[in-house]
């Protein structure tokens, strides 16, 4: 990455920002169900993995400008395990029906951000494609860094694009805050559900498995 600031840096603290925010929004979920327990368990976490970014202040004013690449790695990956963390914390802790409270909230602030975020991407979707759709997903989600090299596409077409759903990216920051994978795959799909679905009724996500392999498609209906 260029020693000054550039496009591509401004999009991936956005990202970066939309990720701190669905945790604001996860902990304000969760409150409504376990009260000041969720206070307590997101603090836990802030306080083993570091205070979140204010998404309100602007780039230039907060990264280390001796270290673009490295600081927006590093905040990618705090802002990902102290999600996770937390997320792990608030399922671990609660039990019978009141879990079940605590996971319809959590998966509700993936649904909720995904949703809003493709009311947003409709006014920059040119082409009404499956693969137009993947490519505006893509700004609004943390997918690591351009040079991890994305995900392992499948097929596409302009009905339906196919990835592998193996959140490869993803996968390390949950194993380091122990969280169970199948549920933060569950929340990423949801996420991805709600995303297709606000960009562009005429499609939609369809998860699917080949041969073990978790597939995602965008797909016309």
């Amino acid at each position: 990455m260029s020693a000054f600031l550039g496009h591509i840096h401004y999009w991936l603290y956005r990202k970066i920002q939309l990720l701190v925010e669905r945790e604001n929004l996860i902990l304000e979920k969760t409150t409504k169900v376990v009260d000041d327990l969720a206070e307590e368990l997101h603090s836990i976490s802030v306080d083993t993995y570091g205070e979140p970014i204010n998404p309100s202040i602007p780039l230039e004013n907060i990264i280390d400008h001796g270290n673009i690449h490295g600081w927006l790695a590093n905040q990618i990956n705090i802002a990902s395990v102290r999600e996770a963390a937390f997320i792990r914390d608030l399922l671990d802790t609660n039990s019978g029906d009141e879990a079940v409270h605590v996971v319809t909230a959590i998966l509700d602030a993936f649904a909720v951000q995904g949703q809003a975020c493709g009311v947003v991407a409709q006014d920059n979707l040119e082409e009404h494609t499956a693969p137009a759709i993947y490519n505006a997903l893509q700004n609004f989600y943390v997918n690591g860094m351009p040079c991890d090299g994305g995900d392992q596409v499948v097929s596409e077409s302009p009905d339906e694009f196919t990835w592998v759903g193996d959140h490869r990216l993803q996968v390390g920051y949950w194993r380091t805050a122990g969280v169970d994978p199948k549920f933060m795959a569950v929340a990423y799909q949801t996420w991805f559900e709600a995303f297709v679905k606000a960009i562009d009724p005429a499609f939609e996500l369809v998860t699917t498995e080949e041969n073990g392999t978790r597939l995602y498609s965008i797909r016309k209906k």
